[in-house]
């Protein structure tokens, strides 16, 4: 993982003290961000306020329990969900079905080994992570993108053929309108040009005495 786990926020919604105080210990001696909630109320509070990268929840709670939390946060949030891992009594088929159907991207029966719950919780921060750098590999493509697009048509306007007078030498502007040169490129360069003269002009329209003579 490219984030420490100081950096890595975890969500414990159970509405068991003691189960709550358990999670909360062993998920703080790995160094994890930890906050609790009491209920599903509580834990749609936290997830707004907290934003953590993962969630584990019991299913069966007063208020609002697990598995609304999961459905709630997974239509709301969307891509921006957390990881939502489903902590619950309830081991049926058709429960971890209606789980996993419901939003929840994994599904532990209680009573359970801490150290499979915490190897799951390493597992879904690896897809977590992965989905993050994913994104910020998106956006930068973009913004890439967009740079290259606005690049290729300063290209373009650069390189068109430009109408110019063959006598005074002034150029014909996309609107008609006809400009000295320096008007012209000043206006779309937003450069600043001052006048001299070069050697040629200077020795044909100010010839030194020895010249003239």
């Amino acid at each position: 993982m490219k984030k420490p786990p100081a950096e890595i926020k975890v969500l414990v919604v159970e509405d068991d003290p003691f189960f709550q105080r358990v999670l909360q210990k062993r998920l703080s001696i790995d160094g994890y961000q930890v906050m609790t909630a009491g209920d599903g109320r509580e834990g749609m509070k936290a997830i707004v306020t907290f934003e953590p990268d993962l969630v584990i929840s019991d299913w069966m709670m007063p208020q609002v329990d697990g598995l609304e939390l999961c459905q709630s946060v997974k239509t709301g949030l969307r891509e921006a969900a957390p990881y939502f891992i489903l902590l619950t009594a309830k081991g049926e088929i058709n429960d971890r079905l209606l789980g996993l159907e419901t939003g929840a991207d994994d599904y532990l029966v209680k009573p359970c080994d801490q150290g499979e719950l915490m190897a799951r919780v390493r597992g879904g921060l690896r897809i977590v992570l992965l989905t993050q750098e994913l994104r910020r590999s998106v956006n930068d493509l973009r913004l890439a993108n967009a740079d290259l697009e606005s690049s290729r048509a300063e290209i373009n306007r650069l390189s068109e053929r430009l109408p110019i007078c063959s006598f005074c030498k002034k150029v014909r502007a996309a609107d008609g309108a006809w400009q000295e040169i320096d008007q012209y490129l000043q206006a779309r360069e937003q450069a600043d040009f001052s006048h001299g003269i070069c050697p040629g002009c200077r020795a044909t329209h100010y010839p030194s005495r020895r010249e003239a003579a």
